[in-house]
């Protein structure tokens, strides 16, 4: 069974389309990051300049709000091309593997979870965590 299948035709089936490891969590469509996919995670209120930097840049890919405890926060995924970000500016942090991201989705509980930039299935590559943290430290 294909996730499409399980989460119904509004969902994209984001394993096939992009090869994205995606399970179904607590009722919820998720991501896990490793092998490859990472995710930046910035504070929403930073989210605009920094989305406007990295799509200067020519790296630009997709970016979803995720509500938390702390307020939203905004979920930029990114190919894992190093092990050490650097300095970042506060409240950005770069995720740890295995962290788990909820994807919108139309059976999804976590319903003030949505793209700020959704993925584009004309472009399946994710800018590369290098790039995006370059851009990101252009922002301060």
């Amino acid at each position: 069974m294909t996730v499409q299948e399980t989460a119904g035709p509004e969902t994209l089936d984001y394993r096939r389309v992009f090869g994205w490891p995606v399970h179904w969590h607590g009722g919820a469509l998720t991501l896990e990051t490793g092998s490859g996919i990472g995710a930046v995670a910035v504070p929403r209120a930073m989210a605009e300049p920094v989305l406007a930097g990295v799509a200067r840049q020519g790296c630009a890919g997709p970016a979803v709000s995720v509500p938390t405890k702390h307020g939203a926060v905004v979920m930029l995924l990114v190919e894992a091309d190093v092990l050490a970000p650097g300095s970042l500016p506060d409240g950005v942090r770069v995720l740890t593997a295995g962290t788990t991201i909820p994807l919108p989705g139309d059976r999804s509980p976590h319903a003030l979870t949505h793209w700020i930039v959704p993925p584009d299935t004309h472009q399946r590559w994710l800018p590369s965590l290098t790039a995006v943290l370059a851009s990101i430290r252009g922002c301060r």
